[in-house]
């Protein structure tokens, strides 16, 4: 049973989504003077964070997307609005549970065969009472459209327990977000106050439907309307003795028996079907609605009608018999609270029938998520000293965007587009570098090549081991050193990964310098067969162009384990200088992963830049250590570390900074020349661990 629950500040989705997930306690998507950013990483993270729980509660791999029209599971996928605030996060997790739940346990064909499933004696007493003076050939179908109406209703109600119902003992940790769920659509305080009043206690299917809707709600009233007899056919403490959609079925049928026991037997002058469906329609397509009509929108003399109420936050209505039955009398609703409620109820038959409407996202904004998602982008939070102006430190903690995959889609979306622009007015001049970068590479991968050799030495007139067949003539000689051994020395597979710094400082001839740099290592290693690449920019960047999302991002945009080498000379073109040199944060955002890539091969970092570390407050002396520890657990992971500095004039005093944070392992050389390039490199290549 659902129990009204307060959440105060505090949501269960405080564990998993950022409490910045927006800009403002607004929608991403309502309307400004100045349209808000929307956030698509975080989005992203949303979307695969309850397609997670939908996973766990049920078990499967269930598809989770946006929804471009109104709520529906059609056994398939889970269908979540693009429109978030924070305050409905939880109730949206709740809802992708509960139809996630519904896809793995609702059988679907069930409405489709509802009429060849009603009971015989429901059809014979709803002919009798409603359609006894029709046309024998209109009267079955008039029946069954007059059962669906109701009967559909009733087992959307009674599924819904049972579904419930599963997820509470299948995952009880999630229980809040469920509770979240009926807080929005059922625990309202003008929904609170409609039970405890004299609203809706009429005979008739509109008071009936608007109780046993509300019928988990602590609110209920079994005092009237004979409504402790349907508590005890729902059996709410009992019900987990419904295994199948089938089974709800009978409790809604038996149900809807019992409440037209209750109704009235028409006047015969009367009509219900067209009371309910307009001038003899009878199409019984229409759901009904308990509400008995929407209201406009608009204000009234008694004040907004929009509001439909918020969550109780205390005791709304005082608990007693009907003033009908002879109880007190309860307290009268006001013309704004009739309409709060029917908006209240217009929401909850949403609900049932799958309506609720969902926001979906642009096309752009689509495409776009979408490119984000195959780039296997996530958000790391690093931590780092930060030093004051009194000589103490801090901690605080930094998010790094880390791109796994740097896509030609991604490019085009724009979202990082101070990091790579498809035209720029330097890619002209970056594809020429690099076309060096592969001549030049060429020649570096034949003095390089010594590595993939493998070298066996022979050692013979041993006194153990293989026998020296050219030895033999010599044993009738004595001679017992007749054998020989061989051994053969080979290099471990070998992986470098090549960290650019792309920050504004490097923008253009020293940007173009270390993209020569990295295409002819690239191309030389291609040449080697145990020997891969990882290719990598990092800089600061206003995501999605939100100028209040300035990040460090690092991203991959080469790995020869999945990528063809022609990626790289695609992709780096588009690469350009921009903000400042995040170093460290970027190096310990991909630590895990730089680390675990690494076992079982020989490991290089090679890494370019001109200087500094700076973002934000992550500078000084503070960054330098920052960085230097991030190299020293390089190191100590058996990972070994060249680091090229491409400065020029005016960068000398910045070099000893750099050897603060690289050590042994700065390379001041230029990078054009051949012979330097090659000899540190083969200095770290041809070492044996």
């Amino acid at each position: 049973m659902i129990k009204n629950m307060k959440f105060n500040n505090w949501s269960n989705s405080s564990f998993w989504l950022d409490e910045d997930f927006t800009s403002s306690g607004n929608s991403i998507f309502d309307d400004y003077d100045e349209k808000p950013k929307v956030d698509l990483l975080k989005l992203a993270g949303y979307r695969r964070a309850i397609a997670n729980f939908v996973s766990i509660v049920t078990g499967e791999s269930i598809p989770v997307q946006f929804s471009g029209t109104d709520s529906y599971t059609d056994g398939k996928r889970v269908n979540i609005s693009a429109k978030l605030t924070d305050k409905e996060f939880d109730s949206a997790v709740g809802l992708a549970l509960h139809e996630g739940s519904h896809i793995k346990l609702t059988d679907f064909k069930l409405l489709a065969e509802l009429e060849d499933k009603m009971p015989t004696y429901i059809i014979d007493m709803v002919k009798e009472k409603y359609y006894s003076g029709r046309p024998e050939s209109d009267q079955e179908w008039l029946t069954k459209n007059y059962i669906r109406k109701y009967v559909q209703d009733l087992l959307n109600i009674v599924e819904d327990r049972r579904i419930d119902n599963y997820v509470y003992k299948a995952a009880p940790g999630y229980r809040g977000y469920y509770e979240a769920l009926y807080d929005k659509y059922f625990n309202a305080k003008i929904i609170d106050k409609g039970l405890q009043s004299d609203e809706y206690t009429n005979l008739d299917w509109e008071s009936y439907m608007f109780r046993i809707c509300n019928i988990t709600n602590p609110n209920r009233r079994l005092d009237i309307m004979n409504f402790r007899h349907i508590w005890n056919i729902l059996d709410l403490k009992n019900i987990d003795r419904l295994e199948s959609s089938q089974d709800a079925l009978d409790v809604a049928f038996e149900i809807f028996r019992y409440v037209e026991t209750q109704l009235p037997k028409p006047d015969p002058k009367d009509d219900p079907f067209n009371e309910c469906n307009g001038e003899g329609s009878g199409d019984g397509e229409e759901s009904h609605e308990c509400n008995g009509g929407e209201a406009k929108d608009g204000n009234g003399e008694h004040g907004n009608i929009n509001d439909d109420g918020s969550k109780a936050e205390g005791e709304e209505a005082v608990k007693g018999k009907s003033a009908k039955q002879g109880g007190a009398k309860m307290p009268e609703m006001t013309p704004r609270q009739h309409e709060q409620l029917k908006k209240a109820i217009k929401k909850q038959e949403e609900f049932l029938n799958q309506e609720i409407k969902k926001k979906k996202l642009s096309k752009k904004d689509e495409k776009s998520m979408k490119a984000m998602e195959e780039s296997g982008i996530s958000v790391e939070n690093v931590e780092f000293n930060q030093a004051l102006w009194d000589g103490r430190t801090i901690e605080k903690t930094q998010e790094v965007y880390v791109v796994r995959d740097v896509t030609q889609s991604l490019i085009d979306s724009n979202q990082f587009d101070g990091m790579w622009s498809k035209n720029h007015w330097s890619t002209d001049e970056n594809e020429l570098a690099i076309k060096e970068g592969i001549v030049l590479g060429k020649m570096l991968g034949k003095k390089l090549k010594v590595r993939a050799e493998e070298k066996n030495t022979k050692f013979n007139r041993l006194r153990t081991g293989k026998i020296d067949n050219r030895m033999l003539a010599s044993c009738g000689y004595g001679n017992e050193s007749i054998f020989e051994k061989i051994e053969s020395f080979a290099y471990r597979p070998g992986l470098i990964h090549i960290s650019i710094d792309n920050s504004g400082s490097m923008n253009g001839n020293r940007l173009r310098q270390a993209m020569k740099t990295t295409m002819a290592v690239a191309k030389a290693c291609s040449m080697i067969e145990n020997m891969d690449v990882v290719v990598s920019f990092r800089a600061a960047d206003n995501v999605g162009g939100n100028r209040n999302m300035y990040m460090p991002v690092i991203g991959i945009i080469y790995d020869s384990r999945k990528h063809h080498i022609n990626k790289l000379a695609r992709i780096m073109p588009q690469v350009r200088a921009c903000g400042t040199t995040p170093e460290g944060l970027c190096f310990k955002a991909i630590m895990k992963e730089l680390i675990s890539g690494t076992r079982g091969k020989d490991a290089y970092f090679i890494n370019m830049c001109d200087g500094m570390p700076w973002f934000n407050n992550y500078g000084g002396e503070s960054a330098l250590l920052h960085t230097r520890q991030q190299v020293t657990k390089m190191r100590r992971e058996g990972i070994k570390v060249l680091s090229y500095f491409i400065g020029g004039r005016g960068f000398d005093g910045q070099k000893e900074s750099f050897q603060k944070m690289y050590g042994k392992d700065s390379q001041f050389i230029d990078t054009n020349n051949l012979v330097s390039l090659a000899k540190t490199m083969n200095s770290k290549f041809l070492e044996v661990a």
